[in-house]
């Protein structure tokens, strides 16, 4: 299970939904993957991904918006019809790039006829292992609020990194990966269980130059 600090009622609610991605626990720790490194060269960030249009039933990772060293990664979501959650791991070289925070108020779990910022969790935690974050963005109860039918491209989440220094265009350094486990859950199973969902998975790459 993740850890939290509080037993607050909210925090309570965020263990259950976690729990519904229990396999992403056993290496996480405390922290929201920020530091005070910042990159001292004047670069400006970019991201390419590997699949610009994604097909049905992919998550893949799109470009965002930039702004000098600092680039904003799309976490999106395409051909779906059953979306409940999911919990996935970014993998990146913490030498060239920064994880500086993670938003979801444009998330489209949080398009729902009556759906509030309270019925949903999102969580950006960093790992024992360098260069790895787990994310959880899911509804919390299947019986409250039901999954999301997504057709077009989607945002589930939106990620900021910023680049350290120079990264050359298709340099290993600038890799953003999903690493394992990573799963999709419908909402047809109660929490802690999920209802796997297959999709494909495509990650890309940042240049700073």
């Amino acid at each position: 299970m993740i850890p939290h600090r509080t037993l607050t009622r909210v925090a309570t609610t965020a263990l259950l939904a976690t729990a519904y991605f229990a396999f992403a626990a056993a290496s996480i720790g405390c922290g929201s993957g920020n530091d005070s490194t910042t990159t001292t060269t004047a670069v400006v960030a970019l991201f390419t991904p590997d699949t610009a249009t994604p097909a049905a039933g992919t998550i893949a990772l799109l470009p965002g918006s930039t702004s000098g060293a600092s680039v904003n990664v799309r976490v999106t979501v395409t051909g779906v019809p059953v979306f409940f959650g999911a919990a996935f791991r970014i993998k990146y070289d913490p030498t060239a790039l920064l994880f500086n925070g993670m938003t979801s108020t444009a998330s489209f779990l949080l398009s729902g006829p009556g759906v509030t910022a309270n019925d949903a969790i999102f969580l950006a935690q960093t790992t024992a292992n360098a260069g790895e974050i787990v994310i959880t963005a899911t509804l919390k109860d299947p019986t409250v609020v039901g999954p999301v039918v997504v057709t077009t491209t989607s945002d589930l989440v939106v990620l900021n990194f910023v680049a350290r220094r120079a990264i050359t265009p298709a340099a290993a350094a600038g890799r953003l990966d999903f690493g394992d486990p990573k799963q999709v859950c419908d909402g047809t199973v109660t929490p802690p269980g999920c209802g796997a969902v297959a999709v494909a998975w495509s990650g890309g790459g940042v240049s700073a130059q």
